[in-house]
């Protein structure tokens, strides 16, 4: 029983490490050279950075999202030294776990060509690899909620509590990595219910079926809160909760335009979305219910992107999943189809053309759509080389950097004050971080380097700020457009 359980534990061990090889050998320039992909890494990094040092979260560390990737950023940071590449890695770990257990999953309910097939559409959905090395929390939230379902689809099999206690507990982490999985809390509970396989003794008894629902909600609610209390989490929801709702409308903002943004994100994978039509009608033709899980998936997480604002690229994966799972049935239902025309005549297969005509015609618009397809890349946070050596220059003599992109920090290891580690434009744009906020820090801090690059215009619109500056310290650099700039305390 160990060497079982050993070779289980190795072979997902081998194959996961596999696929952070396989990323960091492709992308291994944009890993180590890229300065920022988005400006939530710097914030990200920052949060890690300060917590290390000390400071704890929300009473210090400003932070509208739950505690458990800072705490686990920090802590990696920490054994692997404070650098871009080992922070990014452990996003690429999440995102291999990702990977490993989606795999798993189709290959469990549709076999090993359709979950090959599906696992790669995703590795290649749009932006998907970019976000894999990306130091933000939606991966790792997502890898987390992903191994809940995989251990749940165990579960199902072997009817074995360890499994459902276990998958409970990975989608309470993956809440408290990022609550945007939340909604997947009734999906699965459905899915529980609609199973089709051993569970149908189970369903026999509903007492039964009622005690272990119970016991994973029990579960899931019980490690979410033992965090939740170990983190002081719920002692100020104004940052947790409130920051996110009081968002108002910002017609001149692109990712206000639901309907419209939410085209430009599946614009690129308009092929995989033909495969997973396909899929659907498989899955509703030959009342699959396993598939039911991916649909009302793809059904509520659409629903949401289109009422939620602002709607941001990094949402996209909610999407993705869905979508290349369904592709995966849809694959599978095309793979059937091909193989069922042909029939043995005297020991030689002939192919029925007819048969044979659907099929082939769905590949060549699959083809089509591949080709006609254009790519719909997106550009990352540009570094300013000059303005890295000035923060770099002051570096020995400065304590603290007030800035609104704090990865010019991170680089070389300075901190920002913990009220603003997070400046991002939902917090600038529910009025939760005020000219009147910014300005008590400064006095509150007395930061030797102030590093503007992102807020610029604004903050320099704010008369009380900037008589402020002006009489405190003096501007060392200033690109051409004006819209970067350093200040070092006199």
């Amino acid at each position: 029983m160990t060497i079982i359980k050993s070779k289980n534990i190795l072979f997902p061990s081998l194959i996961i490490s596999f696929l952070i090889i396989l990323v960091i050998a492709i992308r291994f320039e944009p890993i180590t050279q890229t300065f920022q992909f988005d400006y939530d890494e710097g914030f990200n990094l920052m949060k890690a950075l300060l917590y290390s040092k000390g400071f704890s979260l929300y009473s210090q560390i400003w932070n509208d999202q739950p505690p458990l990737f800072t705490v686990i950023l920090s802590n990696w940071l920490k054994l692997f030294s404070d650098s871009i590449f080992a922070a990014r890695l452990l996003t690429l770990i999440f995102s291999a776990v990702l990977i490993w257990c989606f795999y798993q999953i189709i290959f469990r309910e549709l076999g090993k060509f359709a979950a090959l097939v599906g696992t790669i559409l995703l590795f290649t959905s749009w932006l998907y690899i970019r976000l894999s090395i990306s130091v933000m929390i939606g991966i790792p939230s997502l890898a987390l909620a992903m191994l809940s379902i995989y251990l749940l689809k165990i579960y199902k099999q072997k009817t074995n509590n360890l499994y459902l206690i276990l998958s409970a507990g990975c989608l309470a982490l993956s809440l408290q990595t990022k609550l945007f999985t939340v909604f997947l809390i009734p999906l699965i509970l459905f899915d529980l219910l609609a199973s089709d396989n051993k569970l149908q003794d189970i369903q026999k008894n509903r007492i039964v079926l009622f005690k272990h629902i119970s016991l994973w909600l029990i579960i899931l609610g019980s490690v979410y809160s033992l965090f939740g209390v170990l983190y002081q989490q719920f002692d100020n929801q104004e940052q947790l909760i409130f920051t996110h709702l009081k968002q108002p409308q910002n017609v001149e903002v692109e990712n206000f335009h639901n309907l419209k943004y939410l085209g430009y994100m599946i614009h690129q994978d308009y092929d995989y979305i033909f495969l997973a039509c396909i899929g659907i009608w498989a899955i509703i033709s030959q009342k699959k219910k396993n598939g039911l899980l991916p649909f009302s998936w793809l059904v509520t997480a659409t629903f949401i992107l289109l009422n939620h604002q602002p709607l941001w690229y990094h949402y996209y994966p909610l999407l993705a999943i869905p979508i290349c799972w369904l592709a995966a049935y849809g694959v599978a239902f095309l793979y059937d189809l091909f193989f069922q025309t042909l029939h043995k005549d005297k020991g030689f297969p002939t192919i029925n053309i007819k048969k044979r005509l659907l099929p082939f015609s769905l590949v060549v618009i699959f083809i089509s759509l591949i080709i006609i397809t254009p790519p719909n890349p997106r550009g990352s946070v540009p570094k300013n080389l000059e303005l890295m050596q000035m923060v770099e220059k002051y570096k020995y003599f400065t304590n603290w950097v007030f800035t609104d992109n704090p990865m010019y920090a991170f680089y070389n290891n300075l901190l920002v004050p913990p009220e603003i580690a997070v400046m991002s434009y939902k917090r600038i744009n529910s009025g939760d971080l005020t000219f009147a906020k910014m300005l008590a820090i400064l006095k509150k801090y007395h930061p030797e380097q102030i590093i503007l690059t992102r807020w610029t215009t604004q903050i320099k619109n704010d008369k009380n700020i900037m008589d402020y500056i002006n009489a405190n310290y003096s501007k060392t650099y200033e690109n051409t457009a004006k819209s970067e700039e350093q200040y070092i305390l006199s």
